[in-house]
C-alpha cells in the first residue's frame, strides 16, 4: 500500500525482488494477489497502535497466507512544503496508525489532523499549510521535525501474502471462532500447552457477524514438522466453530531503513 514514500515500499525491497504496483487502500491490496500480482506487503501490527485489523479481517476470509513476515522500525517524520515552517502549519494528514503513534508531538501543536487512507496520500495532500507524517519528502517537500513519534522503538510487522502456504518456517499464525460453550477459550489453548507450543501473540476482537462473539488470532514457535502440524490443527479445529490457518513463516528483523 503506497508508493515508494511509504513505509510499506521500504518493507517490500527487503522482503521481495520483484516489480511492485502500489495501490491506495488495503482491501485493493488484498484482492489483487492472485489475479494482478504474485504476492503483497502489508502492514499487520504496530508495536505501539497495536494490529492493523482490516488486514486480519480480510485474511480470516480470503484464501491467502502470510508466507513471510518483516520487523521494520518506523521513523516518522513531519513533512512540508519547502519553505514552510512549524509555526506556519494548520492541518496535518497521515494514514491513521501514523497518526495514533504521533499523538504526544500532535497534542502539542495548534493543528487539525486528517486520517487519510495512506502516508503517500498525505504527501500528496502536503500543499500550502497542510502538513504530512511519512517516511520521507517528495520532490520540492522538506522534513520539518524528524523522530516525532511516542517512543523511539517504534516498528511495524510487514507481511507477505500468497495463494499458497509455505511448507516451512520459524512462526505460524492461525485465527479461530469458538464454539459457544464453557471452557471454550480453554480448551483450545490447552491444544497449545499439550503440545509444547510457545503462543508468542494472541489477540481478540469482534467476530464482526453482527452476534456479539469473538475472534482470536495467535502467532506461535512452529518446531513442528508437516504431519505433527497438521495434527496439530485437526486437534486445535475439534475446539473451534472455525479455524484458518494463515501460514508458515520466517520473521526478519531489520535494525534501519
Amino acid at each position: 500500500m503506497g508508493d515508494e514514500h511509504s513505509f510499506s515500499y521500504a518493507a517490500a525491497i527487503r522482503l521481495s525482488q520483484g516489480a511492485f504496483k502500489p495501490y491506495d487502500r488495503l482491501s485493493k491490496v488484498i484482492a489483487a494477489v492472485g489475479s494482478e500480482c504474485e504476492y503483497a506487503v502489508v502492514p499487520v501490527e504496530n508495536n505501539i497502535e497495536g494490529a492493523v485489523n482490516e488486514v486480519y479481517d480480510a485474511l480470516f476470509d480470503a484464501r491467502l497466507y502470510i508466507v513471510g513476515e518483516l520487523i521494520l522500525p518506523v521513523r516518522h517524520c513531519l513533512i512540508a512544503e519547502c519553505g514552510m515552517t512549524l509555526d506556519r502549519i494548520k492541518r496535518v494528514a497521515s494514514h491513521p496508525q501514523a497518526i495514533g503513534q504521533c499523538h504526544r508531538f500532535l497534542s502539542g501543536l495548534n493543528v487539525d489532523v486528517e486520517a487519510v487512507s495512506s502516508t503517500s496520500k498525505a504527501l500528496m495532500s502536503a500543499i500550502g499549510t497542510t502538513a504530512a507524517i511519512a517516511i520521507r519528502p517528495r520532490a520540492g517537500q522538506v522534513v520539518i521535525r524528524e523522530g516525532i513519534a511516542d517512543s523511539p522503538l517504534n516498528a511495524t510487522r510487514f507481511a507477505v501474502l500468497g495463494t499458497a502456504p509455505a511448507a516451512t518456517g520459524e512462526m505460524a499464525s492461525v485465527m479461530f471462532d469458538l464454539k459457544n460453550e464453557a471452557g471454550a477459550l480453554l480448551k483450545a489453548l490447552e491444544v497449545f500447552y499439550g503440545r509444547g507450543v510457545n503462543m508468542s501473540r494472541i489477540l481478540s476482537r469482534p467476530s464482526r457477524k453482527g452476534d456479539g462473539k469473538y475472534r482470536f488470532s495467535v502467532d506461535f514457535d512452529c518446531h513442528l514438522d508437516g504431519n505433527e502440524l497438521t495434527a496439530f490443527l485437526a486437534k486445535l479445529g475439534e475446539h473451534c466453530a472455525e479455524l484458518k490457518f494463515l501460514g508458515r513463516y520466517d520473521c526478519e528483523t531489520v535494525e534501519n531503513i
